[in-house]
Formats: C-alpha cells, structure tokens, sequence
C-alpha cells in the first residue's frame, strides 16, 4: 500500500466535548500499523497507531524532520513559516546535533531549578495583575498566554528596551487572537520580526555580555553560530514553549474546574505536583491533537511493516496513538484524566534525537502556573461552560480563545 491508496479524510469530531479527543479514536486506533489520512489542509500522509512505531520512526535516519513546508496540518488553512537556519525542528544528522548542543545546557533540570525563582516572580506578576483587574478575567490572555512568553524572552536575554516588541510577535507567530486569524501571512511576518529583535539583541549582548542564552550563543566559536542561525534557533525556542504551555496551562485549569474529583485531589496532595502536571499534559496533548504528529518526510522507499512508503510521503508519528497505548499507558480508559494513577511516562515531548529541548522548563513553569493560581484564588470557577467557549481551530493549535473566569 502507498501513501495514495485507501486514503480516508482524517476525522475530526466534538461530539465527546471541548475536553474530550478532538480525534476519533476508535477510527484512528486499530490493528494496522500505519493509516493513510488526508489531512484538512488536503496534504496525505500516514499516522501511526502505537508508541512502538512513534519510537520507531522517530529514530530511523530514513525519516528527516521537516516543519511547515508543504507537511500535513490540522488547519483547513495552513499555517506556513518559512524554513530558516538554525530551527533545530527541521535540522537532521550532524547539523541538528551541532547546534542543538549550543542551546542545550540552558535547559537541563539543573538549569531549570536555579531559574524557579524567577519563573516564580513571572507567575506572581500576572497573579498580582489579575488580582488588580478583579473578577471576572479572562485567564488565558492575561495570565497562561503571558507567562511563557516573557520566561523564554528572559531566558534569552531580550532586554526591556525590546520586551513589548517581542512579546508581542511572539503572540502574532501562533496565530494570534480571533481578530488576527484572517491573514494567513501573520505568523510569517511575526518570525520575521522576531528575527530583526534577535539580531538587534545580538548586537547588544556582543557589546554588553550578560548570563543568558543569546549570549552564550553569539559567544560560541567550536563552532560558530551567524546571527541569522541564533535568530532561528531563538525563534524555535520560542515556538516550541510558547502557545503548547500556554494552551495546556489553559486546558489543565479548565479541566481540574470542570472535574471537581480531579481538583481535590490536585489541591490535597501538593507532594504530587509533578505527577499530576505529567498527567495534565498526556491529557492535554490528547485534546489538542498536537497537529495530530510530528512531520517526518520519508527520503528513501522504505517498507514498514509491510506497509510501502514512498521517498517524498509524509509519515506523523502520533502522539495521541503513543499516549494512550497500553504500554505507556495500561489503564481503563487511557483517552481519559485521571491523576490517581502511578505516574506515566508518557510521549508528549517526543522521542529520539528530537526530544523537547524544553520539556523541563515547561513542566517547570506549569507546576508555578497551576500551584500559585489555585493557592492565590482558591474560589477559582469558570464564568462558561467549556463547550460554550470560543475555540480556535485555525494557527498552530486547536485551542481556546478565551478563559473567563470568577473568584
């Protein structure tokens, strides 16, 4: 079978709602290995229906990783960025290597908690706006949209003389808000001015060095790094910690409020947290779809199980799949939140040679987002109903547009 034959329209559904699967599961999870899907972008490409494939795929040389140019997406749509040097998500072999390393030691555990405090101040900072604006806000602009952009923007070294600037082209790379989602280019424009702020950053930390990620890069020479690379690899930094942790921040509040079981147990075992955030984001990434998998483009014929991939197909290995097969997940109900469980070392952040850069840093700044919300305001509720929400289907991620909220 190739890519061409026996394609079905990938479904989506909301008959299960907002915090159900947006996927169909049960047409999606059966006993072929690979399934051959039209996406709503109208691009095919295969999806996987197991972690051992999801592990597979990710770490087989054959399969390259390529973003935005052309690959399948969830958005009727698409979202198209241009490809740029040094955006690890789309580098493979040495050069991946070479200059993911750079950026590495910036997000290792050991980094991460020596930068708590500081994410710490960031949440307290919003908590204090959103106490200053009174009931009712709208928790996903004021609060879960705002924190990782200006964690990652300190992390980087963007000074304040360039923080509102950067702050909000980072909002504009994702999509944006409902009244930005008409122009298809936004996201385009919004990397490229991220990529005129990191070079105007560079030329500062060159003459003014200081203890952050720009730099250490612009510093680095075994090898080198161009501004235009640091810009890429900033900007990937960017995009891959910004609206996943402020979408799945907004999708565990709104959930842990809809399922009051789920919430008292969050509330009366603070020793947990970092479980109970680990099973927040398997969730989350379940409802998301998380662009229903991570584009691999396949650069020679390869046969998979029998299954006959051509050089030039898409192959998505599925997080959703990954997450909710019995060997990473052996419980009733795997589609479903349930922070009882044992811990589950779930998918969400991928695999391989690829793995999240960041991942430790979002569970990081989810922790803070949640504990110090619920700790600050207590009589925390949603103004609406989760299924009478807008939602935004369009842009990088099937998510909220708003999150009213009382206390």
């Amino acid at each position: 079978m190739s890519v061409q034959d026996q394609i079905r329209d990938l479904p989506l559904r909301h008959d299960g709602g907002r915090l159900g699967p947006r996927l169909d599961l049960d047409a999606l999870i059966g006993d072929e290995r690979l399934l051959a899907y039209r996406f709503p972008n109208g691009v095919t490409g295969f999806l996987t229906t197991n972690a051992a494939d999801f592990k597979a795929i990710l770490s087989d040389p054959r399969f390259h990783a390529k973003r935005f140019l052309g690959e399948p997406q969830m958005a009727i749509m698409p979202v198209d960025v241009p490809d740029m040097p040094g955006f690890i998500p789309s580098m493979n072999g040495p050069e991946h290597l070479r200059v993911r390393r750079l950026a590495a030691g910036d997000f290792t555990v050991k980094r991460v908690e020596a930068l708590q405090p500081m994410i710490d101040g960031v949440v307290t900072k919003y908590l204090d706006q959103l106490a200053a604006h009174g009931s009712p806000a709208d928790l996903y602009e004021m609060y879960c949209l705002q924190i990782p952009s200006e964690v990652i923007a300190l992390i980087l070294g963007v000074p304040h003389t360039h923080a509102e600037d950067f702050q909000n082209a980072a909002r504009l790379t994702i999509g944006g808000l409902p009244d930005a989602m008409a122009d298809p280019e936004a996201p385009a424009k919004a990397v490229a001015r991220l990529h005129e702020i990191v070079k105007e950053v560079i030329g500062i930390k060159r003459e003014t060095p200081g203890d952050d990620v720009i730099t250490r890069l612009s510093q680095a020479d075994n090898p080198p790094l161009s501004d235009t690379e640091i810009a890429g690899l900033c900007t990937n930094l960017l995009l891959a910690g910004h609206e996943t942790t402020a979408t799945t921040g907004a999708l565990a509040v709104a959930t842990l409020l809809t399922q009051r079981d789920q919430y008292r147990t969050f509330m009366d075992h603070p020793e947990r947290l970092p479980d109970f955030v680990d099973e927040l984001v398997r969730f989350a990434f379940i409802i998301q779809d998380a662009g229903a998998g991570i584009p691999r483009l396949a650069v020679e014929d390869v046969n998979f199980h029998g299954v006959h991939i051509r050089a030039g197909d898409w192959v998505m290995p599925t997080t959703i799949a990954a997450n909710i097969d019995p060997s990473v997940c052996p419980y009733a109900a795997p589609e479903q939140i349930d922070l009882n469980r044992d811990p589950i070392q779930h998918l969400t952040f991928g695999f391989g040679a690829h793995t999240c850069l960041g991942q430790h840093l979002a569970r990081a700044e989810l922790r803070s987002i949640l504990s110090m919300l619920f700790a600050r305001f207590p009589t925390l509720e949603l103004v609406t109903p989760v299924d009478e929400m807008p939602w935004l289907e369009s842009g990088f991620g099937y998510r909220m547009a708003e999150l009213n909220v009382a206390w």
